[in-house]
């Protein structure tokens, strides 16, 4: 193996790891990386061994796919192996973690938890990737189409990621990339020579070559220094496209309100995160309410699968500015917004509204959910919405919901979670025997934080005996811990588990104090349950922690003695003197929402050393120790041999003998007693060499007859390199006419790495000899 060799697949693997490094800032752990660090060098050594072992690229790239499959497939699902190999199950078990990968994907936003899903694909990926590249640079020698998967893996981090990526993240793979495209044009202008070192001429060749390759490198590296350059201004001058992203959920859906506008999908799946931590402002508003309820977006009733989907608008559009039907002899307020970045249909506005005004801008209410919804996107608007305040003793009266606007998906549950719910249902309310007390029972379940955890990690989805992945409610049953959707949705299955309708609304919290006007920013999202009481139509309660989503509706924390439950112990500042205040600051620790703790590079480092993955680690060692032994020893004895030559002669010899020693492993002996030139003639005829090989051979036996026969002195340097390059050649040539098992048995077995073991005993114990 070439040094050249060496350093285009070092180069490649270093490439690959730059490349792939920046995905870690997508993930909130990083102990994947030491896996995809062994496995980029896994894959450079197989190829280095690959190389040298066939000149069949196919098959170079074949034992890397084969030998990395399985050593990924053994680390992470290797209790599936019989006998060492994979099994049906193997398949099965590594389904799983692809399946699992993209369930956590399609769930979280960036930084998304790490699990053994996202390692393994992770893992994967990595591998495909290193695998291509050293492929395309070393085994092809065509390092500027390794570029496509370098791009590919920078892609999948810059496309997915929340923010530009460090320029350096650029910098690195691309100065990796032009040394692999520099490394390969030096090996191949240093081919185009044509300095014989039979011929004796006064004029250096040797440093002829030397400026015309200083002169070609120059050029290149001006060439790739533009490109770079150019790479870097072009995008701060030109357009930007919206992003595109593998799936939803590693980004955040565009909309029709132009650049940097905030958009809601018509489906929320339960097992997504709504815990965008963007602080990016989605509008600012001001309001002559006292208090400041969320602000509602949309509301459905239809789950099915984990899903809360929207229906079809069912709105008429009235005239622009035109009160909507009034809402009983309510208090009425007016908010007004402006820096509106939503995207059209969509507007937040607090519930029920009353009236819109949109100057120039149709607009339209959908008759069952009330939601406010433009033909286009604007910047500003005013609402006057209703303070639905009903006390408790006349909601306990309000009787059986018989409303037309009740439909059958306010009270249905899903099948595989029905008895569950019921049972869940009947415990939390027993005792209460009337819709608003069950309804605060259940809020105050869900919200009692020694029962259920807020956090944005929901961990690993559970599976059921049979090995299906759990329904979402079964899950959050099972684990007690999740995020406003997952306890907005226990509670809206539990409520209709009693016969209380219930749905989903999704919008943002109230947004806090910035000057004389209130910011709404991304991170305030925020989903609750609405819950149908007759007479009084739709009403909000809170079942998620106060630590995210602050206190209830007044309505929804007096219990059946007029004190506080258990759910609105901070309801009774709201009537001091000091209310502003105290809602301000209940609102400012609303959204200092909990945000997963980033483990250190050490810390990461430390998990990877399992006792699992250091017996594998070692017994891949000894494994590959073992196979290659003696084609390393060899080469240590030949390069021990070159260094320790002092005079070209010495070089010129060892060459020589390493020459004459690989036809011996390739069946191509030299008989005793034969001269250089009938050993010559035999090496022509016998190896088969083209006529260019064989005038190769014969510049090579006639610099050993001179080494060996002239003055010391004539024999230069620059004879010597010539005829190493042409040894290369002639070892390649007559490699190529032996069979694969004779080449395999001449690099696993060596001659000169046999010889070494085998007098090893009588070198440590002369006394035997």
């Amino acid at each position: 193996m070439t040094r050249r060799r060496w350093r285009i697949t070092l180069l490649a693997a270093l490439a690959t790891l730059s490349a792939v490094y920046p995905i870690t800032s997508l993930f909130v752990e990083t102990t994947w990386l030491p896996q995809a660090v062994f496995v980029i060098a896994l894959v450079a050594g197989l190829g280095l061994v690959g190389r040298g072992l066939t000149r069949s690229r196919s098959l170079v790239v074949l034992l890397q796919v084969l030998v990395t499959a399985y050593v990924i497939l053994a680390s992470h699902v290797g209790e599936t192996f019989t006998v060492l190999l994979p099994t049906p199950t193997t398949v099965e078990a590594a389904n799983s973690l692809g399946l699992q990968a993209l369930d956590t994907i399609n769930r979280y936003s960036a930084p998304a938890p790490l699990n053994e899903g996202i390692t393994f694909c992770l893992v994967v990926a990595v591998a495909l990737v290193a695998i291509a590249v050293d492929a395309m640079a070393a085994t092809w020698r065509s390092p500027a189409a390794a570029g496509l998967p370098l791009l590919t893996a920078y892609l999948i981090t810059a496309a997915n990621g929340q923010s530009a990526l460090a320029l350096r993240f650029f910098v690195v793979p691309v100065a990796l990339w032009l040394m692999m495209l520099h490394t390969t044009a030096r090996a191949q202008f240093g081919r185009w020579g044509t300095a014989n070192a039979a011929d004796q001429s006064e004029i250096d060749e040797a440093a002829h070559d030397r400026d015309a390759l200083r002169s070609f490198t120059m050029g290149a590296l001006k060439l790739g220094a533009v490109g770079v350059v150019v790479a870097l201004l072009v995008p701060a001058v030109i357009p930007h496209l919206p992003p595109r992203y593998l799936t939803e959920g590693l980004g955040r859906s565009g909309g029709g309100a132009g650049e940097g506008s905030v958009g809601f999908n018509d489906t929320l799946d339960l097992s997504r995160s709504l815990n965008d931590q963007d602080q990016s402002p989605v509008l600012t508003y001001t309001t002559t309410g006292f208090t400041r309820p969320p602000l509602r977006v949309l509301a459905t009733s239809y789950y099915s699968r984990g899903q809360w989907s929207v229906a079809g608008s069912t709105g008429d559009q009235p005239d622009s500015g035109t009160a909507l039907p009034p809402v009983d002899p309510r208090r009425r307020y007016v908010m007004s917004v402006s820096d509106n970045t939503l995207a059209a249909p969509r507007i937040a506005a607090p519930y029920p509204v009353v009236a819109v005004g949109m100057e120039g801008t149709p607009w339209s209410i959908d008759k069952v959910t009330g939601d406010v919804r433009t033909d286009r996107a604007v910047s500003s608007y005013e609402v006057t919405y209703a303070d639905l305040a009903p006390s408790p003793p006349e909601l306990r009266e309000s009787g059986a919901p018989d409303a037309r606007d009740i439909t059958d998906d306010d009270l249905t549950i899903p099948d595989r979670s029905r008895d569950l719910i019921q049972q869940w249902s009947d415990e939390v309310t027993r005792g209460q025997d009337n819709p608003l007390d069950k309804a605060i029972a259940i809020q105050n379940h869900l919200r009692d934080t020694s029962r259920y955890t807020y956090s944005l990690d929901l961990g690993e989805q559970l599976r059921d005996d049979q090995g299906r992945l759990l329904e979402p409610i079964q899950n959050f049953y099972q684990t007690r811990r999740g995020y406003c959707v997952q306890f907005a949705t226990a509670m809206i299955m539990l409520a209709r588990s009693q016969g209380i309708p219930a749905r989903m609304a999704i919008g943002f919290l109230p947004g806090q104090l910035s000057g004389d006007r209130y910011v709404v920013r991304a991170s305030d999202a925020h989903a609750w349950p609405e819950l149908y009481f007759q007479g009084y139509g739709w009403l909000r309660f809170e079942p998620t922690p106060s630590a995210r989503s602050g206190t209830p509706p007044p309505y929804a924390v007096l219990g059946a003695d007029g004190g506080a439950t258990g759910g609105g112990r901070e309801v009774s500042e709201t009537n001091t003197a000091s209310g502003g205040a105290s809602t301000a600051s209940a609102t400012t620790q609303a959204t200092a929402a909990p945000v997963p703790q980033q483990q250190t590079f050490i810390e990461s480092v430390g998990q990877a050393f399992t006792l699992r993955n250091i017996v594998l680690a070692l017994a891949l060692i000894l494994g590959l120790l073992a196979a290659f032994a003696m084609p390393i020893t060899a080469w240590l004895l030949r390069l021990r041999r070159r260094r320790a030559a002092v005079t070209q002669q010495e070089l010129i010899e060892a060459e020589w003998d390493d020459l004459t020693s690989h036809f011996g492993d390739l069946g191509l002996s030299a008989p005793e007693g034969v001269t250089l030139r009938q050993l010559r003639e035999r090496y022509v005829t016998g190896g088969h060499l083209d006529e260019e090989n064989a005038t190769a051979m014969r510049r090579v036996t006639a610099t050993l007859e001179k080494s060996r026969y002239d003055l010391p002195e004539r024999t230069t340097a620059q004879e010597a390199f010539r005829l190493h390059h042409d040894i290369r050649s002639i070892r390649r040539q007559v490699g190529r006419t032996r069979a694969w098992q004779t080449r395999m048995r001449s690099f696993f077995w060596p001659e000169a790495g046999v010889s070494f073991w085998r007098s090893l005993p009588d070198r440590l114990f002369p006394s035997r000899r």
